[in-house]
């Protein structure tokens, strides 16, 4: 317990307790009684002079309740408070979870289930209060988070404008990125212009289903004490969710499509339920999944203290013919309380082969490169000298002549505006750090999960030389040698850019089979949007770029019960790719007077993470695991109302008693 204006109550007790204890040390009492004669009145005047001014202090009941009183009153004024864990914060920043999973109903509530989300605006609402309540108004800031953070209130006092920020915030069918949101508080919570103001308490409000921590060691928090306050059932979970959906068209006969689907459970129960999938407008095959039950904790050896097991997953394939493009729909028909996952889409453009260029030194690439990419039999394959390629850049219409760039030893002057692969250099804003002396590594570890790497085996890759890469902001390491990064990936404005950091050459990785899977992932991730050969859709929160048609000064994106919004486009035109904002809720979204593929948006949750809705009551952060705990806990509770209400029951009682002697 600690006092906020210890002070001035100390003061006041002085003004206030000698008087009291004073009057009752100078008050005489005597018996008045009805005398016959005044004989006896110079024996009384005697007692008089010899009496004292002072007496003996009597504990009288009456004197205990007025000094219980005075006491209650001046706790009351050094107003009290109890925190759980260390003195009060003077400010606090609230981090308040707006992922898909908040979402999910089945929180009890007076009318019956609310979200979580609806749940976590409750105790965010008693946060405030008890701050509100606990003397000097405590700054609040609210930090509202999903695939990305954003300040939704800076630091503010007031007690109505926080409650009407909560009250206008929403929830989001993204995953949450806590990461981010930490990085954003611990940014503030460093001080800045004040570094004498003590770090705030950073409280999150959350179901505790986050993407995993960039860090082994947990998540971190750069400045200030982390709280986390757990919204959400206290029994086991029930949801079902789709989080994987895409379709890929047979090289041999594009008119098949094959249709891959990944479900999982996080109740405790097995799934029986039924899968459609619809192509457009019509409908399409209907399969049964059996979905097995979650883990409990415990089961896995993997699992932590404080964690949840794994969730069920099963997988199913349809194989339907099309021979054009259409927007391809799932849904299963399992009643779950989280609805936003129960479909997913992604749009499978027309069958298209790529246009490639390929760009090399005096026009003369790796023979074996060159063979490799012609064996994918695009549309069209130009090899082109550096300064041929700048020579077609500069024109106009340049962009719309090629769907990926392939630079094979020769780095571009600038990144252009086009998807890109480069081996053995570094184009800007890649960097190149000069090696003492070349070495050989092998390649140790690399990034499986992610779509230009899944099935690529580099166990057997062994890099003669290669360039020691230094990444730009936002780059992503897919493979990483001995002596840094060997394969990145960037997205610049929506186009992705992928850098292998030696040549083909360089390397035993021609004689490898995984060399043409890797190369034909790159192609799949790069030239998707106009190859038609795999589906396409995003995630809540992604970027994505699409290509105006010529003349077009704006875009209008409609769809998703969303009012629709108004693109400029770039004046100098060209059909460069115009980025959209990213998308929060799922579904599909049509985009007027941007070129196919890129005028339908699918846009669908497929999250595991968010899909297993189980809450989690502890969080790993700054190597520490933190447990959950109540609305109560994380903000101080201040004692001067119940110390008020204290005092005027001893009012009362003491009123009763001086009443009482009266009539005696």
């Amino acid at each position: 317990m600690s006092f906020l204006t210890p002070g001035p109550a100390l003061l006041a007790a002085l003004l206030v307790l000698p008087p009291l204890i004073l009057l009752y040390l100078l008050k005489l009492r005597r018996r008045r009684l009805q005398w016959p004669s005044t004989l006896l009145w110079s024996k009384s005047f005697e007692d008089l002079q010899v009496n004292a001014p002072f007496q003996r202090l009597r504990l009288t009941p009456l004197f205990l309740l007025q000094l219980l009183l005075i006491l209650a009153l001046l706790l009351a004024f050094a107003q009290p408070v109890i925190t759980s864990d260390g003195a009060a914060a003077s400010r606090v920043i609230i981090l308040l979870d707006r992922s898909a999973s908040m979402a999910t109903r089945d929180v009890p509530g007076d009318a019956g289930p609310i979200t979580r989300f609806e749940a976590a605006r409750a105790a965010a609402r008693e946060v405030v209060d008890r701050l509100a309540g606990s003397g000097d108004p405590t700054p609040v800031m609210i930090i509202g988070f999903g695939a990305s953070a954003q300040v939704v209130c800076s630091y503010e006092a007031r007690r109505a404008v926080l409650l009407d920020v909560i009250a206008g915030m929403t929830v989001t069918d993204e995953q949450a990125d806590l990461d981010a949101a930490l990085d954003l508080a611990g940014t503030f919570a460093r001080g800045g212009e004040e570094p004498d103001v003590d770090p705030p308490d950073v409280l999150l409000i959350s179901d505790g289903g986050v993407a995993p921590p960039r860090e082994a060691a947990g998540f971190g928090l750069a400045a200030g004490r982390f709280r986390f306050i757990a919204v959400g059932p206290d029994g086991p979970a029930e949801n079902v969710g789709i989080t994987a959906l895409n379709a890929r068209r047979d090289y041999r006969d594009p008119s098949q499509v094959l249709v891959f689907a990944r479900l999982i459970n996080a109740g405790p129960d097995p799934v029986e339920t039924l899968v459609e999938l619809r192509l457009g407008d019509a409908e399409g095959p209907l399969e049964s999944v059996r979905i097995p039950a979650a883990t409990p904790p415990g089961d896995d050896g993997g699992v932590r203290a404080g964690e949840v097991g794994e969730p069920g997953r099963a997988a199913l394939t349809f194989s339907v013919t099309l021979p054009g493009g259409a927007v391809l729909r799932t849904r299963h028909h399992a009643r779950d309380p989280l609805p936003s996952d129960d479909t997913a889409a992604v749009v499978l453009p027309p069958p298209a082969r790529p246009r490639l260029a390929l760009v090399a030194p005096d026009g003369r690439p790796d023979p074996f490169l060159a063979g490799l990419l012609r064996d994918f039999e695009p549309r069209s394959l130009t090899v082109l000298t550096p300064a041929a390629l700048e020579a077609e850049l500069a024109e106009p219409l340049a962009p719309n002549r090629y769907d990926v760039l392939i630079f094979d030893r020769a780095a571009p002057a600038v990144l252009p505006d086009l998807p890109s692969l480069s081996f053995g250099v570094a184009p800007p804003p890649f960097a190149n750090e000069p090696h003492p002396e070349p070495v050989g590594q092998r390649v140790l570890s690399w990034s499986r999960q992610h779509p230009i790497m899944r099935h690529v085996d580099l166990d057997a890759t062994v890099v003669a030389t290669a360039m020691r890469l230094r990444l730009p902001d936002g780059a992503e390491t897919l493979a990483t040698g001995s002596h840094g990064p060997l394969v990145a990936v960037l997205d610049q404005a929506g186009v992705p850019h992928v850098v292998v950091a030696f040549a083909l050459a360089e390397s035993n990785w021609p004689a490898l089979v995984s060399v043409a899977v890797f190369l034909q992932n790159v192609l799949d991730r790069l030239t998707g949007a106009g190859s038609g050969q795999v589906s396409l859709g995003v995630r809540p929160g992604e970027s994505v770029s699409v290509r105006p048609a010529p003349g077009v000064t704006s875009l209008i994106v409609t769809g998703a019960d969303e009012q629709p919004i108004t693109i400029p486009v770039r004046s100098d035109g060209g059909g460069e790719p115009t980025p959209l904002p990213a998308f929060s809720r799922v579904g599909l979204y049509a985009v007027r007077d941007a070129l196919p593929p890129g005028n339908q948006i699918a846009v669908s949750g497929l999250s595991e993470v968010e899909s297993d809705t189980r809450p989690r009551r502890s969080l790993q952060v700054n190597a520490v695991r933190v447990a959950a705990g109540a609305a109560d806990r994380a903000a101080p509770r201040g004692l001067w109302p119940w110390l008020v209400g204290l005092a005027l029951v001893l009012l009362i009682a003491e009123w009763l008693l001086y009443c009482r002697r009266l009539r005696e």
